[in-house]
Order: C-alpha cells, then structure tokens, then sequence
C-alpha cells in the first residue's frame, strides 16, 4: 500500500488526496456504528477539494464493523478510488465479491518470488544476449538454495538463523491462532497448532488425515474427524496452506484424502519442522509450488494439481483449465536428475541413471495421455534436453525456471 501511495505521489498525486488509515490503530478503538462514516467526514472538512476526487487506502478494514456497507455507500456516492487491505482469513478473497456486489479486484499478496528475493539481496539477474554470464550464473544459484532456506517473509531476511526460526514459527502460530480459531471456531488451540505443525512439515507429501485422527487420538487428544477436514479447509483459506488433488479428478469431487499438502513458504516449513526432517526436494517442490499460485492462480479457470494413471504413478503439477479438463503444462521437479549438464540425451540411452529414467518415464507417460508434446523437469541446477516417444523434456535448472 505504501509502494502505490509512493507511486501516485511519483505521478504527481497530491498528497493530500490519499487517505490512509489503519484500523488496527488502538487510539480509535471502541468502534462504533458511526465510526467509519465520522472519520472519512473529517477528511473531507479537512481537505474540502478531496470531494472531488481522492484515494481511500484503507488497511485492517475487517476490525470495523458493518465496513462492507460502508464501503458499498461510498464507492457508488463520492468520487474515490478504494483500495483495502486485510489479513488473508478475515477479508477472504472469496468473500470481497460477494460482499461488494462485484464491483471490485481482489489480489493475493504472496511472500517474495525468487526475483523479488534477488531483488531484495541486490543480487544481479540481468541476462546479455538473453543468457547469464558465469559470474551473474554462480550467485543465482547459491542464493537459490539459500531462498528455499530462508523463503521469502520480507521480515525475516536479515536475521541469524535462530531469530528467523522463531519468527517464522510465530507467524504459523499466529495464523493459527488469529486467521484460524478466532474467526472459525473448528476446534482447540492444542489440536488446531499440533495438526498444523504436522501438516506443514508434510509439505510436498501425501497427508492422509485418517492417520492423522488416529494417532492424535493414540495420544489421548479427542478429536473428530470432520472437524480435521474443516480444519484443514480453514488453513487454506488461511493461506497457511494448500491441498492438491490429483488433476484427473479436479472437475468431481475430490476424494477427502487423496491430496499432497504445500506450506505458503519453504522457509516456513522448515522452520516448524524437527531438524534434519524436512529435506531439500520438499522445500523446492513447495517452492515450485507457490511460483505456480503465483503465475496462474488469479485465473480462476486455472487448475494447480498432480497428475497419475495405471502407467504413470505421478508427476508433481500439470496445470490445465479446471472447466474443460484440458492440461497445457506438466512439470516434474527433482533436486538431482543425473543429466550432464547442458546435454542432450534420449531417453533410449543406457547412461541415464535409474532415478532420470523414473522422472522422465513419468513426464513420458503423461505427456503420451494427454497429447502434450512438451514437459518440463525442475532440477537444482543440472540442464539439458531429452528426446522421448513422446514429445521433448527440458530440463531447467530452478534458479533459471524462477527467473522466466
């Protein structure tokens, strides 16, 4: 919010026209029906001129009560542009639509990308003649595996390790605690922080939440399970993570326990996880993972899911209209493939190793069912081409596919 004040003030906005105001500032408090109503007529005696035509940037709108009438009242009377922000489980996305009558755009905001991580580390990804010289190539790819280390939570970025892990565990807390419990209700603090711990340290991975039943109940924790699933439902909404079922069931009804789970952040995961429990493929599949919310996922037509068949046992994403059923993307993501770098091989050579064979046997395979002609497999840092009966493979190292 303040990068757009600063822009419009770059533009030649005065600045007197731009109202911010934060509603989580305690001087304010109690709320009262009035509030809202009394507060933007002070403005206006204030900056009379801002009658005709002025910003309202608006940050924490949920703590005020019946704001979405409000907000309705002014958009449709005075002469403003109206932007608002809100924590990602009290001002649902899903939620702004209906409740503005569709008279407004709704964005995600997402930890840093790995351009913004460079970006903020000041580290070079400029491209001459559309490649990267060795001495820009050598730091991209030290500062990536440092990204899925640290993630991208802006606040983080400076501290010692011991420090970030303690902020970042008390943002999962926190989400729990304030995004979760407080606005849903499902069920308690001790069930809600263990299961979410669980979850997040399972990013990447199949989480079946019948064995998750079982073993809370093993230990004496009473717990139900549809309560889990809205649970795990609430996490999402959340933002705290994300389910992904399998593609070639998007359009019906997923079965309850047939999804992988994805942390918002690596860094994130690997902060509540035990040490040594979280390995190094999780974190760059979750971080694959949220590039891809990133790129696509303000589409709504847009389906983020795996991909399995009798022949294929899975590929991690393929990404295709959730409408139609139509796959346009298959990506498979491996920390080591075992390609020589920036090779071109086929997939009938005696050479490649048993674990290149799996992942591009699968990317085979799916390409051959749905009729792609094209895959992609996200290594760390290894590069190169396969040719397969069924279309070509790249092989793209992760620094670089980030990059695009």
């Amino acid at each position: 919010m303040y990068q757009l004040m600063d822009r419009l003030l770059t533009v030649g906005t005065p600045r007197t026209r731009l109202f911010h105001f934060s509603f989580d500032d305690e001087r304010i408090m109690p709320f009262t029906d009035h509030t809202l109503a009394d507060l933007l007529d002070a403005y206006y005696r204030m900056v009379p001129e801002a009658l005709n035509g002025c910003y309202l940037l608006f940050d924490e709108i949920q703590e005020a009560p019946y704001w979405t009438n409000f907000i309705r009242r002014v958009a449709e009377q005075h002469n403003v542009t109206i932007v608002l922000t809100g924590s990602s489980s009290k001002l649902l996305s899903s939620d702004i639509p209906t409740n503005l009558r569709g008279r407004s755009l709704s964005r995600e905001m997402w930890p840093l990308s790995f351009k913004e991580y460079c970006l903020f580390h000041d580290i070079p990804t400029t491209r001459i003649a559309g490649e990267y010289s060795a001495n820009t190539r050598r730091p991209l790819q030290s500062a990536f595996v440092e990204y899925l280390n640290v993630g991208g939570f802006p606040a983080v970025q400076r501290m010692g390790t011991l420090d970030r892990m303690r902020m970042l565990q008390g943002y999962a807390d926190e989400i729990v605690i304030k995004d979760v419990l407080e606005r849903f209700g499902t069920t308690s603090m001790r069930v809600a922080t263990r299961f979410s711990r669980n979850a997040m340290r399972s990013t990447g991975l199949k989480f079946p939440v019948n064995a998750q039943i079982k073993a809370l109940r093993g230990m004496q924790v009473p717990v139900s399970g549809p309560k889990l699933y809205d649970l795990m439902d609430d996490f999402e909404d959340a933002h705290l993570l994300f389910k992904v079922g399998d593609f070639t069931l998007s359009i019906r009804d997923n079965p309850k326990s047939s999804y992988k789970v994805y942390s918002v952040d690596p860094g994130l995961s690997l902060a509540v996880a035990p040490a040594n429990h979280l390995d190094l493929g999780q974190r760059l599949e979750t971080a694959v993972f949220i590039e891809l919310k990133r790129r696509y996922g303000d589409n709504r037509s847009n389906a983020i899911a795996s991909y399995s068949a009798k022949n294929c046992p899975e590929v991690d994403f393929v990404v295709g209209d959730e409408a139609t059923g139509e796959p346009y993307q298959l990506i498979q993501v491996a920390v080591r493939t075992g390609i020589d770098s920036t090779s071109v091989a086929d997939f009938a050579d005696p050479s490649l190793s048993d674990k290149f064979r799996s992942e591009i046997g699968n990317l085979t395979a799916a390409m051959s069912n749905t009729g792609l002609r094209h895959g992609t497999l996200i290594s760390l840092d290894e590069e190169g081409s396969v040719t397969t009966p069924a279309g070509t493979i790249d092989v793209v190292p992760a620094w670089r596919w980030f990059l695009q």
